[in-house]
């Protein structure tokens, strides 16, 4: 029996919304994986800002957005972490759980390529998975991106929504033209826990 196969997607989700979940979608499908894992992070070490809804309530939307989805998990491995989320902890974390003979695939959208080399312990990163580029809207491959030598890349689904532009929408009350990008579940627990508000 082959190892498992097993995509990595982290992302602060915040909130998770269709072009996420068209991007996990992708992944399960064209990667060749048996599952893909969502993972929201708790204190992503890139982001100059911090996520607006708590860890607990990111995860829960992940949760929601997903339920129905077959081949699609969901780990509160970085929130229960409690500290700076490094994608080499969040592999390490995950083995345990999935055997040390799981190869894991870490998804990493274009965007990210550039700055990939500064990550916290990169020579181990790459050791320990292999990485899945996925294409996103403004950020396309040349023949000068540097890629990681065990990298592939797979063409994402072109939606370019953004988590801020929604976080702003529903400050503004336009809860309209937010359903049109958020799963249904995941609205309704924006509204109901009133998140972003």
């Amino acid at each position: 029996m082959s190892p498992r196969r097993v995509v990595v997607f982290g992302g602060t989700f915040d909130p998770v919304h269709n072009g996420h979940i068209a991007i996990t979608k992708c992944l399960r499908d064209e990667s060749d994986a048996d599952s893909v894992i969502m993972v929201p992070t708790g204190r992503p070490w890139l982001r100059p800002d911090a996520p607006v809804a708590t860890p607990e309530d990111r995860l829960r939307m992940v949760e929601l957005a997903v339920e129905d989805e077959s081949g699609i998990e969901v780990s509160d491995v970085d929130i229960v972490r409690d500290k700076t989320t490094y994608s080499i902890d969040t592999i390490n974390d995950l083995r345990p759980r999935y055997g040390t003979d799981c190869e894991f695939i870490l998804a990493i959208g274009t965007d990210a390529v550039p700055d990939l080399h500064r990550w916290h312990r990169y020579e181990e990163l790459i050791e320990e998975c292999t990485f899945v580029v996925v294409e996103r809207p403004g950020a396309p491959l040349d023949d000068t991106t540097s890629l990681p030598k065990n990298a592939f890349v797979i063409r994402g689904p072109m939606i370019n929504i953004s988590a801020s532009e929604i976080r702003s929408k529903i400050e503004q009350g336009d809860l309209a033209n937010a359903a049109d990008v958020l799963p249904d579940l995941v609205l309704r627990f924006i509204i109901e826990k009133g998140l972003y508000q």
